[in-house]
């Protein structure tokens, strides 16, 4: 055994180790000491090799514990502690800022918030420093990281929800959307299953001269089950005239007003709306004035329920003012897609059953996309469906044919498109998920000549100029993303300045907002884009534009409005 107590010793005295070895290393001690003895060198490299190995692994499994001491060490001691002063801080700001809001309202709305004048002007005097302070802060921050020369939004509040408290019978998410030009369909929703699905409507309040019977459908997702969901259609109707009308024979009693049988006529264009505060800004930019316009699109990102369905309730209370009032026409988006195949969930489930659109009308097979006319005809507005097939043979594109085929420009001057992902685009957010939906539909749209192509999904403003092909070209569409409606994701900050479409774009923001195109005549129409800014919807971008089938357009410059005012731009 001389040799094996050799070997042992040189290995002992190479690694430098006491005689308290760990197991591992008296295993591999004990098999150097008895392979000694065949007195083979091999297999002493072999097994000194072997020994240095489980050494060194065992020297990282060491080196992981002392690092998980100490990476739980750090969160316990810095990370936990901060957290908490975080969520302090912005407890108490929310609060500070909540109740500074509050004060402001009351004070607008023409309220004491303490009782007292002097207590009034005091809190008033100070909730009014709090807001120029917040603003002055927040507009120094975001100008700071940006440039001086582009002006963004900071990050979207907290969600908006919208609690109903009333009776189960009470209709509530009523909106209604255009089925041809002289009917109306009346959608809404009663906790009450068997609430009957009839809506009354007169000229008058109160007296109502006609009815009519519609049906309702539910659904489940998971352990939701949906309220019913009523849909009604009411007609035929006069063109530019106030209805008053009620749901289900109960309840309160809304207002709408019919689109004009002749142009003029103006849509607000608003994408990717969710429901934050900065949502429930824009709708009321939206709405301020009366509600002056006759349509809204929406290209597609509702109510960004995204599988948690009690949302799409929320949501459909937040917009109900707006949407009971003038037609909504929207699109599907990612975020109404929902699918979840393994536990039988179709897509669009919820956005089927809820937002029903004009597909039988315009002789689409689904909901996902369809047509209607405006301005008795004068407009005709194509809503396609980025998540619906759309490539050579698809039952979309065969049906885009036949739409455009059937659109006669003599009696049709003005052609717009919809679509949810935009296929220019020149932000950093969502590159190229149009570009496949492009090569397919694009050639068809610009031999039919249509005049504007409106898209979302990207969260921020950008307006082209006319193009083809990925070049500028004066018979083809313009080009606007219109997706900073308020969504809870934020703000898509970051454009690429050397994108191979940069030099198409001719206006890019990004801060919330909504767009307005009002068309004027067979000729001439203009796009306005209104910026969420402090207490006003400030006109960011204006443009005029020349109808396609009036011929070449007379200029092919843009203007962009300053900040805070517009003025008129050459014709496109």
């Amino acid at each position: 055994m001389t040799c094996n107590y050799a070997l042992l010793s040189q290995v002992v005295s190479s690694s430098g180790l006491s005689p308290g070895w760990p197991p591992m290393m008296m295993a591999t001690a004990a098999m150097a000491a008895s392979s000694c003895d065949r007195g083979d060198t091999r297999k002493k490299l072999q097994i000194t090799v072997v020994f240095l190995v489980r050494t060194l692994l065992l020297a990282c499994i060491i080196a992981r514990g002392v690092l998980a001491l100490i990476r739980v060490a750090f969160r316990v001691a810095v990370v936990a502690p901060a957290r908490s002063l975080v969520a302090v801080a912005g407890a108490a700001f929310s609060a500070v800022n909540a109740r500074c809001a509050w004060c402001l309202e009351q004070a607008a709305l023409g309220r004491s918030c303490t009782g007292t004048v002097l207590g009034d002007a005091v809190v008033g005097a100070m909730a009014s420093s709090w807001r120029l302070l917040l603003q002055g802060i927040t507009s120094l921050v975001f100008l700071c990281a940006r440039g001086a020369d582009e002006y963004v939004r900071p990050p979207p509040s907290p969600l908006v929800l919208t609690a109903h408290g009333k009776p189960a019978s009470h209709p509530q998410q009523v909106h209604i959307s255009m089925v041809g030009e002289k009917n109306m369909r009346i959608s809404w929703v009663t906790d009450d299953l068997n609430a009957p699905s009839v809506v009354e409507y007169g000229t008058s309040p109160g007296k109502y001269t006609a009815s009519a019977t519609g049906d309702h459908t539910t659904y489940r997702y998971f352990l939701y089950k949906s309220g019913a969901i009523h849909h009604a259609t009411i007609g035929p109707l006069e063109a530019s005239t106030t209805y008053h009308y009620r749901c289900g024979k109960a309840g309160d009693e809304f207002t709408l007003r019919t689109p004009p049988a002749r142009l003029p006529v103006e849509f607000v264009v608003v994408g990717d709306l969710g429901q934050t505060k900065w949502t429930a800004s824009t709708l009321s930019h939206i709405g301020g004035g009366g509600g002056d316009y006759d349509v809204l699109l929406l290209p597609g990102d509702l109510s960004y329920a995204d599988t948690q369905q009690p949302l799409w309730d929320t949501f459909g209370r937040l917009v109900q003012p707006l949407a009971s009032a003038r037609p909504w026409m929207v699109t599907e988006g990612n975020h109404e897609i929902e699918a979840l195949p393994v536990v039988g969930i179709a897509p669009f489930a919820a956005y089927n059953a809820r937002w029903r659109m004009p597909r039988e009308e315009s002789g689409s097979p689904s909901n996902l996309y369809y047509s209607f006319d405006a301005a008795g005809g004068a407009a005709h507005v194509v809503m396609l469906g980025s998540y619906a097939e759309f490539e050579e043979g698809s039952p979309q594109r065969a049906w885009l044919e036949r739409d455009l085929a059937g659109v006669d420009r003599r009696r049709t001057p003005w052609l717009l498109a919809l679509v949810h992902a935009p296929w220019y685009n020149t932000n950093e957010a969502h590159q190229g998920e149009g570009e496949r939906m492009r090569r397919a539909m694009e050639s068809l749209l610009y031999e039919a000549r249509v005049d504007v192509v409106f898209a979302g999904h990207v969260h921020a403003y950008e307006r082209f100029t006319r193009i083809y092909d990925n070049e500028a070209d004066s018979r083809g569409p313009m080009y606007i993303t219109i997706g900073d409606g308020g969504n809870r994701e934020g703000l898509a900050l970051k454009f690429i300045k050397g994108h191979k479409s940069a030099h198409l774009s001719e206006f890019r923001e990004a801060s919330f907002g909504h767009g307005r195109l009002r068309i004027l005549n067979e000729t001439s129409a203009v796009w306005t884009w209104h910026r969420n800014d402090d207490q006003f919807a400030t006109v960011r971008d204006e443009v005029w534009l020349h109808s396609l089938a009036a011929g070449e357009p007379a200029a092919t410059v843009a203007s962009a409005a300053a900040a805070g005012g517009g003025h008129p731009a050459d014709e496109l």
